[in-house]
């Protein structure tokens, strides 16, 4: 198992840094998400993580952090850099944008 750092969004200074990957189901997404995220469900990225950029960042979500996380030690697992949003868009509409939709 990979240790992938867990940033909250209050120490996530500046989001723009990282390509997020938004690994939530297609109703979550379709019901909220980050403007600029990229969706990739969970049970797809097996399959379909060579989509991604190996020269970028990666910050992966979920709901709460727990999918994002078992993404991410994947993702680090296949070379990338990647990292976890701690406490997932629920978190993220809390700390950083209140105006977010939450479920």
């Amino acid at each position: 198992m990979n240790q992938v750092p867990q940033l909250s969004p209050a120490l996530l200074a500046d989001h723009h840094d990282f390509l997020i990957l938004d690994v939530r189901e297609p109703h979550e997404w379709d019901f909220v998400h980050l403007p600029g995220s990229i969706h990739l469900p969970l049970r797809e990225l097996p399959r379909r993580y060579q989509e991604l950029p190996k020269d970028r960042k990666i910050l992966c979500l979920c709901h709460h952090g727990m999918r994002s996380h078992r993404a991410a030690e994947f993702l680090a697992s296949q070379g990338f850099t990647v990292s976890n949003l701690s406490g997932g868009i629920d978190r993220w509409a809390l700390e950083k944008d209140p105006g977010l939709p939450r479920y």
